[in-house]
């Protein structure tokens, strides 16, 4: 089945929630300008005892690569996922420091040149995620990507995360067509930034789930 993600929680209910109906990749948001932000006290908090199975992924904008480091040796993150316009350099010297974190480069879907230019420019990642382009918002469009700017057959989809607009009532269609890793989904499952609705994560594994 394709993996989900669910991004930008915020509440230790709503981890302990989607980890117990099955999810196994969450984020945590550091991007100070996002409405799910958390502090690295907060992270903390809400990373404490969750199981080791559990993907454990902080995301950032453009971060200050001394703080970026700290972050990752303070908590207890499996990896990170870089939403803005990170340098190559930084990707290789996290995976040098780092070499058992997860790294995911996402990339905000302006036309079919630019994707592929980027995973390959970005190669050193583990994983990328395809986002709706918007212009200076690095991702929390809530909006789906133009599906006619993405090449299907020349994209390694065993390595890509889907992300933009996803909610139950879409993610079949999107999963269907794509076949990603992945879907990263955040304000699709919630009732305000960073609240979780639980019936609509359900909903969203159930629909994944039937998918042929």
């Amino acid at each position: 089945m394709t993996e989900i993600k669910i991004c930008g929680l915020k509440r230790k209910k709503d981890i302990n929630d989607v980890i117990n109906i099955g999810i196994r990749w969450i984020g945590l948001n550091f991007y100070e300008k996002s409405p799910r932000f958390v502090s690295e006290k907060e992270a903390k908090i809400l990373l404490k005892d969750i199981p080791k199975e559990i993907k454990k992924i902080g995301v950032f904008v453009n971060p200050d690569e001394k703080k970026l480091i700290e972050t990752i040796k303070k908590l207890q993150i499996d990896g990170i996922q870089l939403h803005g316009d990170e340098p190559p350099a930084l990707l290789k010297k996290i995976k040098k420091l780092f070499p058992d974190k997860i790294i995911i480069k996402a990339i905000r879907v302006k036309n079919k040149e630019e994707i592929i230019k980027k995973i390959k420019h970005y190669r050193i990642a583990d994983y990328f995620l395809l986002d709706r382009y918007e212009e200076k918002v690095y991702g929390g469009t809530g909006k789906t990507i133009d599906e006619e700017e993405i090449e299907k057959e020349k994209l390694p989809w065993n390595k890509i995360f889907i992300a933009g607009g996803i909610k139950p009532e879409n993610v079949k269609d999107i999963v269907k067509k794509y076949r990603p890793f992945g879907i990263d989904v955040a304000s699709g499952v919630e009732i305000a930034p960073g609240i979780k609705d639980i019936d609509k994560i359900k909903k969203l594994i159930e629909e994944v789930k039937n998918v042929t």
